[in-house]
């Protein structure tokens, strides 16, 4: 049984709970944007709930990390939240208003393997060894992409229509084109960037700072455009992250080489050393590289 009666057991303090309770209120709000797609009126809230479930699902950790408390429990219902807000409902939403009046089964399909794909990726999140190797450069970026930009990402041809910018409907191949790449995506091994965890050059944050500003009024102004633009800006970057990443690899490889050349140097011995420090670093993973989601 879920609830166990018997003797009466220690209170918990509520610190520890707190984490929880902002993961409750990301589920709450994926469910709410089910309720509003379904309804099929409100369709600016259905996102907005989903967004509202983006800033809950970033608070959660950083509480968690704050409070200095986790536990097994609070793992899985933060992956069952983000199942229901960024995999359950972007499709709802996709297929009650953007594929409708007549969804083809081709359309039909993207839509399935967009939520099937988030519920694999969340699920080999919640059943991967934890890292016990320190951050490095490769923690800068996720492995595939996460499902809230891909919650995000999806979600563009429905914030492009809540714009107003343009009477002229996005193709519904194409939409199912989308969703279909960016399901793919989230369960590949496609780098994109962490931008919490990118620094920065001091000189860049005055900058930075007026730029934030100027997207906070064009969001008061033209808010699902804004939306669009950042969405959009986010999908675009992920080539450049797998370059950047390449490149970075290829000097860490470089740099790695050279000692080992010089400790094998005469004996044949390089490949040896090169291979042994790659499978020393894979079995202290876990055999599961760069496991960030």
């Amino acid at each position: 049984m879920f609830f166990k009666i018997g003797a009466k057991k220690s209170d918990v303090q509520l610190a520890v709970l707190v984490p929880n309770f902002i993961t409750t209120l990301s589920l709450c709000c994926g469910l709410a944007s089910i309720h509003f797609s379904l309804v099929g009126t409100r369709w600016d809230l259905a996102i907005a709930a989903i967004a509202l479930s983006m800033v809950f699902d970033a608070l959660d950790g950083r509480a968690a990390r704050l409070l200095r408390v986790s536990s097994k429990f609070g793992a899985v219902l933060d992956s069952l939240s983000d199942f229901v807000s960024f995999g359950v409902a972007p499709a709802i939403i996709l297929h009650e208003w953007l594929l409708t009046p007549a969804v083809t089964p081709i359309e039909l399909g993207a839509v399935m393997i967009y939520a099937l794909c988030a519920g694999m990726r969340l699920a080999r999140f919640t059943a991967a060894v934890p890292s016990t190797k320190p951050a490095g450069p490769s923690s800068n970026y996720f492995t595939g992409m996460p499902t809230p930009g891909a919650a995000a990402a999806v979600m563009i041809p429905a914030m492009y229509e809540l714009s107003n910018v343009s009477e002229r409907k996005i193709p519904q191949l194409v939409i199912a084109a989308l969703a279909l790449t960016i399901g793919l995506l989230m369960v590949s091994r496609v780098p994109t960037f962490a931008f919490k965890k990118i620094s920065v050059n001091r000189r860049l944050v005055v900058p930075m700072m007026i730029l934030l500003g100027l997207i906070v009024v064009n969001a008061i102004l033209h808010f699902w455009l804004t939306l669009t633009i950042l969405s959009t800006i986010n999908v675009l970057l992920i080539p450049f992250a797998v370059l950047v990443k390449n490149r970075r690899r290829s000097a860490e490889q470089g740099s790695e080489l050279t000692p080992a050349a010089a400790i094998g140097e005469g004996t044949g011995s390089v490949t040896v050393v090169s291979d042994g420090l790659r499978t020393d670093e894979h079995s202290a993973k876990g055999d599961r590289p760069e496991q960030s989601y």
